[in-house]
């Protein structure tokens, strides 16, 4: 089994990194609507860390991830 994730990567009020992560993102995702979202996210203030508002978007990533089960 396949699984991917959307990491989205802040700093928060203390300049510490906030992660934000979507399971199963589409596939088509782009780069221009992953740094808007992120921006919306930050200018709405949605998200608060436990050291304050998110202040700085520092990145994003695809993760995929292959996950075998096994028969015990």
């Amino acid at each position: 089994m396949i699984k991917t994730k959307l990491e989205m990567d802040f700093l928060d009020a203390l300049n510490k990194n906030f992660r934000i992560s979507l399971d199963d993102p589409r596939e088509d995702l782009s780069e221009t609507e992953v740094s808007d979202v992120m921006s919306d996210i930050m200018i709405a203030n949605v998200f608060e860390s436990k050291n304050g508002d998110l202040i700085e978007v520092v990145g994003a990533r695809v993760v995929t991830t292959t996950v075998t089960e096994m028969e015990i």
